[in-house]
């Protein structure tokens, strides 16, 4: 006897797919990495892993990005969807420009090199890049990346 495949079983499998499917970034960022810090390492890893940078320097933004977003845990839940840990499996390159998880990954990108010399010198890729201190413009407004305060002739 064979069971008969109905309108109602099909929908319910196809939904509980989709959940699945959408559940498992997180589920694996959680199994296999546990902590956001790993999250926001793997995504700067993948976007400016090609820039020189001093040894534990990312780690060292992690941590202190994961502090400033403590407030946001849900936010720091949603890069790990967006930023799958893994180096080219990422849902980043589809989705529309502004999406807000879009920028969320921006965001961690822009602050990690505004946290750094980078901009201080000219935005200069042969340079090696060195680790500043957590970039926050509401704590050390004086501090301006894109200043050129050189003499003027």
């Amino acid at each position: 006897m064979t069971a008969k495949l109905s309108r109602r079983k099909f929908i319910g499998g196809a939904l509980a797919g989709a959940a699945l499917l959408v559940a498992a970034p997180y589920t694996f960022y959680q199994w296999r990495f546990g902590r956001p810090t790993s999250v926001v390492v793997a995504v700067l890893k993948r976007r400016v892993g090609y820039l020189t940078t001093e040894p534990g320097s990312f780690e060292r933004f992690a941590r202190e990005y994961v502090e400033y977003k403590k407030a946001h845990r849900e936010q720091l839940a949603k890069l790990s969807v967006v930023a799958f840990p893994l180096t080219y499996l990422t849902l980043y390159r589809w989705l529309p420009m502004g999406h807000p998880m879009r920028r969320l990954e921006d965001n961690v990108v822009t602050r990690y090199l505004l946290s750094t010399d980078f901009f201080i010198h000219s935005a200069d890729e042969s340079r090696k890049v060195k680790y500043l201190s957590f970039y926050e413009p509401h704590t050390a407004p004086c501090r301006n990346p894109f200043a050129n305060l050189r003499a003027r002739a």
